[in-house]
């Protein structure tokens, strides 16, 4: 078994895989690490990380260490949280990790109704398509475009998020006269989505045009005119009001029934602490009040 302090250094080395990274992370310079490495491992006489090609890899018997690690981590972070968020009053930082889409369009624009009940708590939000890690205290909430299959976490249903084929209205489009419509539409690292495995059907192979992770930078390229892409209907139609000049639903696909369900993610230990239980109400509210966008209903 390791201490804390072990821990620390070992988790640093992993996750930085050399002794400068770690050392960085830790306030500390690199003979230090190397030292307090070296110690636990003649103490546990285990060898826990070997040097290949620059860089600390762990061994076999390091990575049940590692583990063990990280089982510290987790109760530390827990207990050093709780500590600082025990309170009858809605006070401090509360973390959401959400994609940017919802933390730009549906959270950010009602900050102000948070603040006038609770101006006390701040707001961080961690946006990516990555999940991030509640095991680690990495975050306090995360909204979930899709209901989590394992994990002892709170779950709560927030909205349906529909989505269509747009492109840009008549007057818009570049391709003139029209040969074969052109697909713009997601990385490949999200090619799971069910929005952009949809478009995969239509490209039959094919490269679309562009492929981009940014749906306002999708939303405004189709609103240009060069092509047809699967999006949230509420960022549609956020775009059109603006430049491009307005998006309208491709014709042949107008019945595509496609939703996606927006999904609040809690730890069953944070029910208590008020500041993540004030920002969890306010993340509901938010989404009821846009839920007639988020629908496909205005």
């Amino acid at each position: 078994m390791i201490n804390w302090d072990d821990a620390k250094v070992v988790l640093a080395v992993a996750r930085g895989g050399t002794f400068a990274a770690a050392a960085r992370t830790l306030g500390l310079d690199e003979t230090t690490v190397a030292r307090r490495l070296t110690r636990l491992e003649r103490a546990l006489e285990v060898e826990v990380f070997q040097a290949y090609d620059g860089r600390r890899v762990p061994t076999s018997r390091g990575a049940g260490l590692i583990a063990q690690a990280e089982r510290l981590e987790t109760e530390a972070l827990r207990l050093e949280h709780l500590a600082g968020h025990r309170s009858e009053e809605a006070i401090g930082c509360v973390r959401i990790a959400a994609t940017e889409m919802i933390a730009r369009h549906v959270l950010a624009p009602r900050i102000g109704e948070l603040l006038e009940t609770h101006p006390k708590v701040t707001l961080r939000f961690l946006t990516g398509h990555e999940n991030v890690s509640f095991a680690r205290w990495e975050t306090d909430l995360a909204v979930r475009l899709a209901r989590p299959e394992r994990g002892d976490l709170l779950v709560r249903k927030l909205a349906d998020i529909r989505f269509a084929v747009f492109e840009a209205r008549e007057g818009q489009k570049k391709n003139k006269p029209k040969v074969t419509r052109q697909w713009l539409t997601y990385h490949e690292d999200l090619a799971h989505l069910p929005e952009a495995r949809f478009i995969a059907g239509k490209l039959d192979g094919a490269e679309p045009l562009l492929r981009s992770n940014d749906l306002d930078g999708l939303a405004t390229a189709v609103g240009s005119g060069v092509g047809a892409a699967c999006l949230p209907m509420f960022v549609a139609q956020l775009a059109g009001r603006g430049d491009a000049g307005g998006l309208a639903v491709v014709p042949e696909d107008k019945d595509l029934n496609l939703f996606r369900e927006a999904w609040l993610l809690m730890r069953p230990d944070q029910r208590e602490v008020q500041s993540v239980r004030a920002v969890a109400d306010w993340v509901v509210e938010a989404f009821r009040a846009a839920q007639p966008e988020l629908a496909g209903r205005v």
